[in-house]
């Protein structure tokens, strides 16, 4: 009887090992993420920017990292007074990032992160709008339309926790410093037309562009919230 009981006294440790490192013996990673904003918090988060994150193991505590990030949102602007039918504002962002990853657990079921990566984007902003105006000559109908196209390179550095809420599957955050260069270029053009007689049917606006070049360095507190599943 004491020789079974001897036995598995002697098991338990590498039991309870295998039990905290299961995730270590799982090759690959994927995982939903989102973006949270802080500043106006119930504003700005109502249309996060979700993306889809891959990992693979590359040693027993390091993993390499892809993740694709996108956005789209879409709305009309009719709860405005004096906008017409037609008028919207339209926006989309799509995001890709390569990186690399060490961890380190800090307890059985949390894992400290830490590594870099290094990503490209493109996003554009369309701004529709359709109204009766007023000026010296009397009332018109215009029609404008604004675009800002949006061009982004950028590396981060990250640090961020992970905690192991089944065998498989983990829930993380993630802060990160980033540092980018965008390029922007905004157009806009539009016409109008007169609404009462003896006036010019029509007349337009002179298109307009703008390029602008920037440099940014920032902390984000949270940069990403996710959940991901080893496989």
């Amino acid at each position: 009887m004491k020789q079974p009981f001897a036995l598995m006294l002697a098991v338990l440790p590498f039991t309870v090992a295998a039990q905290t490192s299961t995730d270590t013996t799982y090759r690959h990673q994927l995982g939903l993420t989102a973006s949270p904003q802080l500043h106006k918090f119930f504003q700005a988060n109502r249309s996060l920017p979700l993306g889809l994150l891959y990992k693979r193991r590359i040693k027993v505590n390091q993993m390499a990292r892809v993740r694709l990030v996108g956005q789209y949102s879409w709305r009309d602007t009719m709860d405005v007074t004096g906008i017409l039918p037609g008028s919207s504002i339209e926006f989309w962002e799509l995001s890709g990032y390569v990186g690399y990853e060490w961890q380190r657990p800090i307890g059985r079921r949390t894992t400290l992160t830490y590594g870099a990566e290094v990503g490209t984007g493109v996003s554009r902003r369309d701004f529709h709008d359709k109204r009766i105006g007023q000026d010296i000559g009397g009332a018109f109908q215009y029609d404008v339309h604004f675009a800002s196209k949006q061009w982004q390179l950028e590396a981060r550095p990250f640090l961020g926790i992970n905690v192991a809420i089944a065998a498989r599957l983990h829930v993380f955050a993630e802060s990160a410093l980033s540092a980018s260069y965008n390029r922007r270029r905004d157009s806009g053009s539009g016409t109008a037309i007169r609404t009462y007689p003896n006036s010019p049917p029509t007349f337009g606006f002179v298109p307009s562009y703008a390029t602008a070049d920037a440099w940014r360095l920032r902390w984000r507190p949270v940069q990403l919230i996710g959940l991901t599943l080893a496989l």
